[in-house]
């Protein structure tokens, strides 16, 4: 093989595993995703307790 066609194969090779990687990386949840979601958990549980909280001084 000529020293071209080795240099095309390695650099396609190289950007079928970049895509990989990448593509990977997008489909598994971020730092920033996973606080997203606790924060969105922790707002819920406070909303819940002061739920609670009106409802016992009403009764």
């Amino acid at each position: 093989m000529s020293d071209q066609v080795l240099a095309t194969l390695i650099t396609t090779i190289g950007s079928i595993i970049i895509a990989w990687i990448t593509a990977h990386q997008r489909s598994q949840p971020t730092e920033a995703d996973r606080l997203r979601e606790q924060n969105r958990k922790l707002k819920e549980k406070i909303k819940e307790e002061k739920r609670h909280e009106n409802t016992k001084r009403y009764h």
